[in-house]
């Protein structure tokens, strides 16, 4: 019967060229070398049952815990990202259609009227709102030297009264959806160039940046997505989200799982931080703090490739533990190329497995796989079983 499950897998198209992969709430928020939902979605539909909990230890944008949600499998997320935790959140949740459009509206109207109030004042120290009684000050946003130097005046001051308002909202699923909508334009009225995965700053930056605006386009976009999502999502599912490390696991997962679907990041090759940064400043995060946090972060060190083979062959420990018995641990993973040479992590990753005492299963290779820093040439999809 195992074999059999295996077997199946080699009837799936990975290579999912012409397939749409932004689908429902996978598109809400840019996030650098997230995998295609159809990845998780043909691995979990092929090695778990309705009803199992599934686990993503590294869930970074929350593509696992959507197909979840959609296959009426339970989900835990977990992430020592807090924006990856955030957007995984907001998009595996499902939220009344109604609820959410009149509290869209109600929003944008009360941020408009600031907005209309405030438009052609340049000083940026704060603003006053017609509706919250405390104004927000540019020194309330953590970081604000370095908002100060990515982004424009009248684009700071448009962003403060959202956030003010955002922050104002007392539903917490409600607000982190208004928070990742505000998240995911941040980069877009920076002063930052586009074109770059990395954050560069634009010598010749556009004037004017209808911020406002912006973040009600998307706000609409995301509504029309989230009410697709909200019918289609499985009502039985639960869905949680830690913000944690992998590295202890048996620490907060207290009853073991039947699989795990996850993405673990790059060594050297993603500066996923980096990446983040302006949206995590905005939201009160240090990026500093948080690369020296993230397996495969501060990658111009000299012990990068130490650190980040000793850190993961933790994780695939804490993996086997909180793993029941017969139960698969899909692992997928591409080979950096750092300081000149390729890194077969597969291979190595298939070494940490053995150690920790799973049995390798089988390996699915993806060809063609593109990333933000360069090409990969494959990309493997590594199945052990407990």
């Amino acid at each position: 019967m195992k074999e059999a499950l295996l077997r199946k897998l080699d009837e799936f198209d990975w290579e999912c060229e012409k397939e749409d992969t932004r689908y429902l709430t996978h598109d809400f928020h840019p996030y650098s070398s997230k995998y295609i939902p159809q990845i998780p979605r043909n691995l979990i539909l092929t090695l778990s049952k309705k009803g199992d909990t599934v686990l993503d230890c590294f869930v970074g944008s929350g593509t696992t815990l959507v197909e979840c949600s959609l296959l009426g499998r339970n989900a835990i997320g977990v992430d020592i990202n807090p924006l990856g935790c955030l957007i995984s959140k907001v998009k595996a949740t499902p939220i009344d259609p109604q609820i959410l459009k009149v509290k869209i509206h109600e929003l944008l109207e009360r941020i408009q009227d600031d907005i209309s109030a405030e438009r052609g004042i340049l000083r940026i120290s704060s603003y006053t709102s017609r509706t919250i009684s405390n104004p927000m000050s540019i020194l309330e946003v953590p970081f604000s030297s370095y908002i100060k130097y990515w982004f424009q005046p009248h684009v700071i001051k448009e962003l403060l009264v959202i956030k003010r308002h955002i922050n104002a909202i007392d539903d917490t699923d409600i607000r982190d959806f208004f928070l990742v909508a505000f998240s995911s334009i941040i980069r877009g009225v920076s002063d930052a160039a586009s074109g770059f995965g990395n954050i560069m700053r634009s010598k010749n930056p556009p004037e004017k940046r209808r911020t406002f605006e912006k973040f009600a386009s998307r706000l609409r976009y995301m509504y029309s997505k989230m009410e697709e999502f909200s019918a289609k999502a499985d009502d039985s599912v639960r869905i949680k989200v830690v913000l944690g490390d992998t590295k202890t696991l048996r620490s907060f997962i207290t009853e073991r799982v039947d699989m795990i679907c996850t993405h673990p990041p790059y060594m050297a090759s993603v500066p996923y931080a980096e990446y983040q940064k302006l949206s995590l400043w905005w939201l009160g995060y240090d990026p500093r703090k948080l690369d020296a946090e993230l397996i495969g972060g501060q990658r111009t060190r000299e012990d990068t490739a130490e650190r980040y083979l000793g850190e993961m062959s933790a994780c695939f420990r804490e993996m086997y533990e909180v793993l029941k018995e017969g139960g698969y641990c899909c692992v997928v993973i591409g080979n950096p190329l750092w300081r000149g040479k390729v890194w077969p992590l597969n291979e190595m990753f298939k070494e940490m497995g053995r150690d920790c005492g799973f049995l390798f299963a089988k390996e699915i290779v993806r060809g063609k796989y593109k990333m933000t820093m360069g090409k990969m040439k494959k990309e493997y999809i590594l199945i052990f079983k407990k």
